[in-house]
């Protein structure tokens, strides 16, 4: 049996998962909803992706990860505009643009679609460095405060960390305690390009040997997490890590005792190095907000297409009613006035077309206004939906609902949902997310470990 194999590799489990979308593609279809499924395997090298600020010390922080002689060039000024890929290679090498994708791993094949001018801005560094056999580095530009209305980049800049976000599987945003801020650029990539990708996401406030005093930590700290609290869209902020990049003198030219940072430096290193449990970790909340957000966008779309057949319904039967009525007045009045032959006849002709363009435009007005109410408060079949469900919070699906909202206000308004025979489709993906996903994440997750 597909689902019950004893014992399985990590491509017979890739097998499993691409048969579940295969299941379910008819049912996406019907719902109008695509696959956001990337390009990332269980089989491949974890990519670890480090953003932030310019001067934040991400290439420095890279440097000094992989040993000397540096790889990343460094300064106080923003020192590239592009992305770096480091990959393990015998044979050192630097390529960029397309030639950059022809080596890179084939999940980076997605960023053709950013175009030629974001290629110009993104190179692949093959380096022989031990540290880099297991796990990728993907180093980025620091970000800076656009002029506004314009575009400082001849790329679309969130665009681009948005794709290479949804491929990495490690996200390390870095800030300067100088200046916990954000610019500009920060914040469009901490509010939108990291949306729904935010369980990948370490924040680490970097030279903390550069501090003062631990007044001086309290302070970039707490500025810190006040702006990531107006930013990112969760109702809980991520965890903070204190980090410095370590050097021979370090801790005997810092200002506070950087001992107190050892074990979250410490528990930073640990995540780099099991990188491989994130990548295993990040495709299947991938898949799983594929499928939830594919769930709770059916069975908005069946409640929908339900309380409009349901409302046509009853329209339908009270205009039957109305015209059984309407006869029998029709027929009473017709006996007595003695009514009959071919008066009789044309006038219940006449009465029976009245009626009946009147109470068909009747109910056309009455469904046309019942989809636009429906369009106009989507929150409410939202809630319908899942109100009674005893799989699902709501709390734990509204994320997914406001990514799909405006989605399934065009299908409503298009008329595209699935049938009603498709609700045992339905559960059945429920049942999937509730236990058949978990048990393959477990199965990949004892493969991965040490």
């Amino acid at each position: 049996m597909l689902f019950h194999s004893a014992k399985a590799t990590k491509e017979d489990l890739e097998k499993r998962l691409d048969a579940l979308y295969e299941t379910f593609r008819s049912l996406a279809k019907k719902s109008g909803y695509a696959f956001r499924r990337t390009g990332v395997t269980a089989s491949g090298k974890p990519t670890i992706l480090l953003l932030g600020n310019h001067s934040s010390g991400k290439s420095s922080f890279i440097n000094s990860l992989l040993d000397s002689p540096p790889i990343q060039n460094t300064g106080v000024a923003p020192t590239d505009d592009g992305f770096t890929l480091l990959l393990y290679g015998e044979n050192e090498n630097d390529y960029t643009g397309p030639a950059a994708l022809g080596v890179a791993p084939k999940e980076f094949s997605v960023l053709r679609a950013l175009g030629p001018d974001f290629l110009s801005h993104f190179t692949v560094k093959v380096r022989n460095r031990e540290k880099l056999r297991d796990r990728n580095f993907l180093d980025s530009p620091g970000m800076i405060d656009a002029p506004a209305h314009t575009n400082s980049r001849l790329y679309n800049f969130p665009a681009a960390v948005r794709a290479l976000v949804e491929i990495s599987d490690l996200v390390l945003f870095l800030f300067d305690p100088e200046k916990p801020g954000t610019t500009s650029e920060a914040v469009e990539v901490l509010s939108q390009s990291l949306q729904g990708c935010e369980y990948k996401l370490r924040v680490l406030l970097n030279k903390a040997d550069t501090l003062d005093s631990m007044d001086d930590y309290a302070r970039a700290y707490g500025t810190l997490c006040w702006n990531l609290g107006r930013m990112l869209k969760t109702k809980d902020i991520p965890q903070i890590s204190a980090v410095f990049t370590e050097s021979p003198d370090t801790r005997i030219s810092a200002r506070i005792p950087l001992d107190s940072f050892d074990r979250q430096h410490a528990a930073l290193l640990n995540s780099i190095s099991s990188a491989g449990q994130s990548r295993i970790n990040a495709i299947f909340a991938g898949i799983e907000n594929d499928f939830t957000r594919l769930l709770v966008q059916a069975k908005v779309l069946l409640r929908a297409k339900c309380l409009l057949f349901g409302h046509v319904l009853l329209r339908i039967l009270l205009s039957i009613l109305l015209l059984g009525v309407s006869g029998a007045a029709f027929y009473a009045y017709s006996r007595s006035v003695e009514l009959s032959g071919l008066r009789f006849w044309i006038g219940a002709a006449c009465l029976l077309l009245l009626l009946c363009s009147v109470l068909s435009g009747f109910c056309v007005w009455s469904f046309y206004r019942k989809k636009r109410a429906l369009v106009t408060h989507p929150n409410e079949l939202f809630l319908g939906a899942f109100r009674h469900s005893a799989d699902f919070h709501l709390d734990s699906l509204q994320a997914r609902w406001n990514e799909i909202k405006d989605d399934c206000v065009r299908q409503i308004q298009a008329g595209t949902s699935p049938g009603i025979f498709d609700s045992l489709q339905i559960r059945n993906l429920a049942g999937i997310l509730r236990s058949r996903l978990p048990a393959i994440c477990d199965e990949l997750s004892k493969q991965t470990s040490p």
